[in-house]
Order: C-alpha cells, then structure tokens, then sequence
C-alpha cells in the first residue's frame, strides 16, 4: 500500500493536539519542503476551538504509570519538554502521587512509586510525611489514611500555548490552517473498492484531498460511527478557582497534587483547576451512546457541570488544601476523551478506506506526550512503528486483554449526563484484565 509523499495532498480533520503534531511532524519529515500540500481543518474560528481537550489552562506531565511502557514514553516525553523548542511551556514543579491505603487505588500508587529511579521519588510517605511535601506556607489536609510520593520529575505544561506553538511551527513550513466544522466524509467510488477523498463540512463545503487523517478527538465517532464504543466520548469535570496576588505568590512553587481520585494543578497566573479522576460523564445522543457538548454546543453554551460532580470537586479540595476548598469556583466545564477501554491510543489505517488514517483514542492521557505524538503518527502513517506498537494501537487488533484501571479499579461505568443514572458502555469483543496504565 502506497505511503503518503509530496505530490500527494494532506487533509488532517481536527486542530487539537495530534493534528497539529501530525501536520508539524509531516511537514519536517516527509513533507519537508511541501507543508504547502497539508492542509488542516479545525472546527474553530482559530485553532485548537475553544473546546478542544487540549485548549486548556494546563495539563499535568507525570512520569508516574503503573505500566511499564508507558512509563518509559512518559520519561521520554519530560526529556522533550525540557528541550528548546518545548521548556517555555513546561512548568517542572514535581507531582504529588497518593490515594487513600484503602483504596484499590493505593496499589496503582505503590507500582508507580516502584517504576521510578529512587533518588527521583525518595520513599513511600503517609499522613505527616505528605504534608512535607508542601511548603508550610501552604495549608493542606492531614492526609491521614493516606499514602504518597513526591515525583521531582514532572509537573505541568501551559496545554493550549504548546498546541498553538504547533500550530505556528506547521505554519512556518507553509501547513494551511481553515476554519469549518466536518460533518461527513467524502466517500468515493475506486478500482478497488470505495475511499473517503476528503470531507464536507456542516455548511456545504467540500475539502478533498488525496490523503485523510481523522484527528477528531472525541467528536471521532461522528465521523467514523464505527468507533461509537471503541473512541468513546466521555465528559470530564473540571472547576477553577482564582487566586489573589499574594496567595499566587504563597502557591507559586506547589508541586501539582495528584490523588488517584482527583486533581489539583495551578497555573502561572493563579487559575487552580481542579478535575475529577475517573471515567467520567456520557451524553447520549439519537443511536450514539455518547457525543461532546460543550460551549460551542447549541443549549450547552454556559457549561454546568453535575451537582454531584461539583460536591465531590469540593471535597476533594478539602482534603488536600481546605483553605482554598472555601474560595469561589469561577468556571466549570467538561472536558471531553476519546476513551478506549484499553487506554491505548489510535493510530492505524482504516481497514476499509485505504486513503483514511485515524489518530484517535487520546484516553485522557495523551497531553503529557505531546512532543512525542507527532512522530508516532507518522511513524504509523509510513508504517515504521515497532510492531508491537503497530498491534498496541491497531484499528482492528490491539490488546484485547488490556484493561486501563488508571481512573479506577472496578467495571468501566459511566454516569449519564441527563439521568445520572449509572451505563456500563463496552466495545463488543469480550475482554478480560491483564495489564493496567
């Protein structure tokens, strides 16, 4: 099957993170000198739209998986935003890793703790020995019942300005940006069967192109209803709060709290977003189990999220700062995966379209890689990936055993945004647990 090479054209459907990373990895790999032939379509008026995962305050960069490989590419990855072209985005203030020593949870704390060097993480820590990990300026909870480390390696990164640095490094190499929504795939007649040649978008128009990379984050099944279960969309819960002048100030060199349920990370101009970790919210929508609404959602432009999500944000607070657990939430919002039930990414051609590349299934976890994604991309779209790479984040094969229990221990249920009423939503081959992120 042929590759992707000048005077092929490019379309890449979708701005966010993997397609501003394909588009720039494209256009200093295989497209050197021809950016010109890549053209990337974004839903918003200026990429990455408003309410893309990525164009966020910031995202935590950790090093900290219970999975072996993944941990390795998390390693990989900080080795990268320490470099030129990433560190100005890049905030290392070290990641607090904990969970409660009841929780099944704590197991996925102890493995992570194991896979890193020693002298980066130092020893496991409970109740008063957390709260070192926080300048006494700083108020936190007692941590009791509590188990934890502090990881010197990681932090944050500013998640949107280091999609708009891709974005304006592609535009340098002469990658055309447009503004349109996709709402189907142009799908042609070939000597061999039927191709998709390019997508039309909601208003009419029409981009062909002899090469298509869907790279549509969670509004992926929209386009490919195929991946309906197996990318699905699942709503996040996040709050902020503000901080004053003197508290940025107190909080500026806070290493970012993650507890295995929930997250706290603030950002340079005294944002503190808090965000639930789990498997998140669906909202049902005709025959899918579950598609994006977000700002740019007509009825959804003022986003609010469940009154339970908001209690438990709060609570979460309590326990590791209560004295900004009290402080005004300024704005809510849900963040919207492309979750896999394995947790592994999407990267593969599509089995029936041979022009169609999908680069989906981000799983809540992709940001950290960023500088790494572009590359893996192409890697698959030249068919150059490791093979156990290429069979990891296969379109039809993958692991079926894999699980990813990185957002909790038990089944993969979700809460429906509409009812709260609890869904078990599950791919259709059967799988059973091996391996965990």
């Amino acid at each position: 099957m042929t590759c992707p090479a000048p005077p092929a054209t490019m379309l890449i459907v979708g701005g966010g993170e993997f397609g501003s990373t394909a588009a720039l990895a494209l256009a200093e790999g295989p497209y050197r000198g021809h950016g010109n032939l890549i053209t990337v379509l974004e839903r918003g008026a200026e990429p990455p739209a408003v309410d893309a995962a990525s164009s966020d305050y910031n995202k935590i960069v950790r090093a900290d998986y219970a999975d072996p490989l993944y941990q390795s590419f998390a390693i990989e990855a900080i080795e990268q935003w320490r470099t030129p072209r990433w560190k100005k985005h890049f905030h290392e203030c070290g990641v607090v890793v904990a969970a409660a020593e009841t929780d099944p949870q704590a197991g996925y704390v102890v493995n992570s703790h194991r896979l890193n060097k020693e002298e980066d993480v130092g020893r496991l820590e409970r109740a008063g020995g957390i709260k070192r990990f926080y300048s006494a300026s700083i108020g936190t909870g007692e941590f009791s019942g509590d188990v934890a480390y502090k990881n010197k390696v990681g932090g944050w990164a500013a998640s949107r300005d280091a999609v708009v640095e891709a974005i304006n490094l592609a535009r340098k190499l002469g990658v055309t940006f447009v503004s349109g929504e996709a709402e189907s795939l142009i799908i042609c007649p070939g000597p061999n069967g039927s191709d998709v040649k390019g997508v039309q978008t909601v208003d009419g128009r029409e981009y062909r192109a002899d090469f298509v990379i869907v790279a549509c984050g969670s509004w992926t099944p929209k386009l490919l209803p195929e991946l309906a279960t197996n990318c699905l969309p699942t709503g996040q819960t996040v709050a902020t709060v503000q901080l004053s002048k003197e508290e940025v100030e107190k909080h500026k060199d806070m290493p970012v709290s993650l507890f295995m349920d929930t997250g706290l990370c603030p950002n340079k101009d005294g944002i503190v977003k808090m965000a639930i970790h789990d498997r998140g919210w669906l909202a049902p929508s005709g025959t899918f189990p579950s598609l994006p609404r977000t700002t740019l959602s007509s009825g959804y432009e003022r986003q609010q999220i469940p009154t339970v999500a908001l209690d438990t944000l709060r609570r979460g607070m309590r326990r590791m700062h209560p004295e900004l657990a009290e402080k005004e939430i300024v704005e809510t919002r849900l963040c919207w995966y492309s979750d896999r039930e394995s947790g592994d990414f999407l990267f593969d051609w599509h089995p029936t379209y041979p022009s169609l590349f999908v680069a989906a299934g981000g799983s809540g976890h992709a940001f950290k890689f960023l500088p790494l994604t572009g590359n893996w991309i192409v890697s698959a779209l030249t068919r150059t990936l490791p093979p156990h790479l290429q069979r990891l984040w296969s379109f039809t094969t993958g692991d079926k055993s894999r699980l990813d229990k990185s957002r909790g221990e038990g089944p993969i249920v979700r809460r429906d945004l509409d009812t709260g009423v609890v869904r078990e939503i599950r791919v259709p081959a059967a799988q059973t647990v091996k391996a965990k992120l």
